[in-house]
């Protein structure tokens, strides 16, 4: 095994890579999501991204490295004890939100459609920034709320336009969507 992996909570883990590691094993590789690295421990460790000159890895300062970015770790001297903290960029989903979406799901299943992402989103905590700014898309392209339609009351799951605006959470979603982008503007 290349490293040790110990859970320190939700997208949160600390890595050891012991000192007599096969520097072979220390391969170019990408990871799924944006990552912020601190470092623990370790001597002489050093970080290359793809197309940079390696660095040295630093006792007690973070780094960032970009999802879908190859990089690879260069061995030192000692154990590299670092916290991969892979939180950056996502942002918690309300109960609400999630609610709204599973109820959209339903109506989805009631016409026999599925659609795989939002049954994803209803079972997660969270969501990356693309995703909110997917829904922002969404939101933006329906400049007011959608509501059920009076011809499809007792059968909403016909009303695609509600259902739409449901799996996006529906107007719990779209004041979510709104709040959480301006923090990040």
């Amino acid at each position: 095994m290349v490293y040790s992996n110990e859970e320190l909570g939700k997208d949160k883990f600390r890595r050891v890579f012991k000192e007599n590691v096969d520097s072979e094993e220390l391969v170019w590789h990408r990871d799924r999501e944006d990552r912020i690295v601190f470092v623990e421990s370790g001597s002489n460790w050093m970080l290359q991204m793809d197309n940079d000159i390696p660095v040295v890895l630093q006792e007690g300062l973070k780094y960032f490295i970009p999802k879908m970015t190859y990089h690879r770790v260069i061995k030192g001297t000692g154990d590299l004890k670092i916290v991969i903290d892979e939180s950056i960029g996502k942002v918690r989903i309300p109960e609400s939100v999630k609610n709204n979406i599973k109820k959209g799901l339903k109506y989805l299943r009631n016409n026999r459609k599925s659609y795989l992402m939002f049954e994803r989103i209803s079972n997660s905590d969270s969501v990356n920034i693309e995703v909110l700014k997917e829904f922002k898309q969404f939101f933006d392209s329906h400049k007011t709320n959608v509501v059920l339609s009076e011809s499809k009351k007792g059968k909403p799951h016909e009303d695609h336009k509600y259902v739409e605006w449901l799996l996006r959470g529906g107007n719990a979603g779209y004041n979510w969507v709104l709040r959480e982008i301006k923090k990040r503007v």
